[in-house]
């Protein structure tokens, strides 16, 4: 087991992935960025590993630093998306090493849609989509609420 699959089978992670199975994007929460932070701004950033897997291409980042509070409010969103109240959805986080966009095509299908910027911080930015559908977005949906269940906005 590689420290990567330790990291996987031990924290709570979120993955939207494709239809095929072909082209995912994970993100793996495994602790507060500043635990003893007494203020809200600092307290709720977490460390993050984050995968990206498409064909012929596969991104490893670690140290991707999210907002819980941004993270929050892209639940709130994504669950808006589920319920059909919104169209489409962003998620872009502050650290600007990726980002993601939902939609639905005109066939009611998710189109993802994102860029990876590998090496994060530097290095070149490769933007991808893929289709999926809603059972996909739905799991995210619950993972992600894991994440904060786990890691709580404090």
């Amino acid at each position: 087991m590689t420290v990567l699959d330790r990291y996987f089978s031990e924290f709570p992670f979120a993955e939207i992935r494709s239809d095929d199975g072909a082209s995912s994007l994970k993100i793996c929460t495994y602790s507060y960025a500043y635990p003893s932070a007494d203020n809200p701004h600092d307290a709720n950033w977490y460390r993050n590993i984050l995968v990206c897997v498409l064909p012929a291409f596969k991104a490893e980042i670690e140290e991707v630093i999210l907002d819980g509070l941004i993270l929050s409010h892209f639940l709130g969103e994504l669950h808006d998306f589920i319920t059909l109240k919104k169209s489409s959805v962003k998620f872009e986080p502050t650290e600007p090493y990726f980002d993601l966009e939902l939609s639905f095509n005109s066939r009611k299908n998710v189109i993802v849609k994102g860029s990876v910027q590998y090496p994060a911080g530097w290095g070149a930015e490769l933007r991808f989509e893929f289709d999926t559908n809603l059972t996909y977005v739905e799991r995210f949906y619950k993972e992600l609420e894991s994440t904060l269940k786990e890691f709580p906005v404090r």
